[in-house]
Formats: structure tokens, C-alpha cells, sequence
């Protein structure tokens, strides 16, 4: 039974009663536990993510000036934008990639300039391209759905500037 002198606990201070002393006490309270087995601990491996390999690359001006460099591609000059690319407003549609490669705007078709470029980059036994084709594509397509493209541009661009030995130095 507890006294008019018993202490409460209360957020770990024990406190006196009223009209008990005036002495504030502190008090620690712990709990352990001992398993009846031990837990199995696990230590995450670290990780690291390799840097993306340089690669290579050539540009959208080289694939225009060279044709011929095509048949070792998934694709062909007149292979439309429309059967790659998702989203495209519809006077794109039926532009094929040679003529995306000769499109002198900014904007999209900037975009679409570099994108066939990374294509063909991205399926030539020629060079070793740091994304696939697959990606070039979901990219892409996301860029034209949110309409920014001005830094999916800016990447391609970089990635097929890395030039490609023996190919289109």
C-alpha cells in the first residue's frame, strides 16, 4: 500500500508528494531484457556505385555526313521519329531520323537531334555508348511528356561528343 510519503514517478523525477518534503529527487529508470536467443545481427555491406564508364560517341553531325555508318545500327535513315519516340507533336511524327539529324531549331528539336545521334550510338558495333538504346528511348520520351529539353539535350550531347577511335575522330 502505497503512503502519503511514497513518491510518484513522473517522467523520471521523482517527485514528493504534497506536503512531504521538499527534497526533489532524480531517478534513472532502465529495463534490459535478455533474449532468450540472440538476435542475428546483420551488417550491410557498403556500397559504391562505379562511375559510368566514359564511353564513346559520335555526333549527330557525323551520323548526317555518313550514311553508309548506319548499316551497323538497329536503325535506318528513313526510320521515323514517330515509330521511335512516344509523345511527339504531330508534325514530328513522320520526320525521319535522317532528317531529325538536318532539324536547325532549338528546343525539341535540338533534342531530337542529339537523341538520334545516341540511338545510333547506342545499337553500332562501333562504339561503346554509356547508355543503351532502351534507355535513350524512355528518356526521351519523358523529356517530350514534361517538356523540359534542354537537359536531356545537354547530356546526350557530352555522351556523344566522347568521340569513338578509329570510327568518327
Amino acid at each position: 500500500a502505497l503512503t502519503a510519503a511514497a513518491a510518484v514517478l513522473t517522467l523520471g523525477v521523482v517527485m514528493a508528494p504534497a506536503g512531504a518534503s521538499d527534497t526533489v529527487q532524480t531517478s534513472t529508470a532502465s529495463a534490459s531484457a535478455t533474449p532468450t536467443s540472440p538476435a542475428p545481427t546483420t551488417t550491410p555491406a557498403p556500397t559504391t556505385t562505379p562511375p559510368p564508364p566514359p564511353g564513346e560517341g559520335c555526333t549527330p553531325g557525323f551520323w548526317k555526313n555518313h550514311p553508309d555508318a548506319w548499316a551497323g545500327t538497329a536503325y535506318s535513315p528513313d526510320t521515323t521519329l514517330g515509330s521511335v519516340f512516344t509523345g511527339l507533336p504531330a508534325e514530328y511524327a513522320d520526320v525521319t531520323l535522317l532528317q531529325a539529324l538536318r532539324l536547325k531549331g532549338g528546343g525539341l528539336e535540338a533534342l531530337l537531334r542529339q537523341a538520334v545521334a545516341a540511338l545510333l550510338n547506342s545499337t553500332s558495333a562501333e562504339v561503346s555508348y554509356p547508355l543503351t538504346a532502351s534507355q535513350i528511348i524512355a528518356l526521351v520520351n519523358a523529356a517530350i511528356a514534361s517538356g523540359d529539353y534542354e537537359s536531356l539535350k545537354d547530356q546526350l550531347d557530352a555522351a556523344n561528343n566522347l568521340g569513338a577511335p578509329g570510327f568518327c575522330d
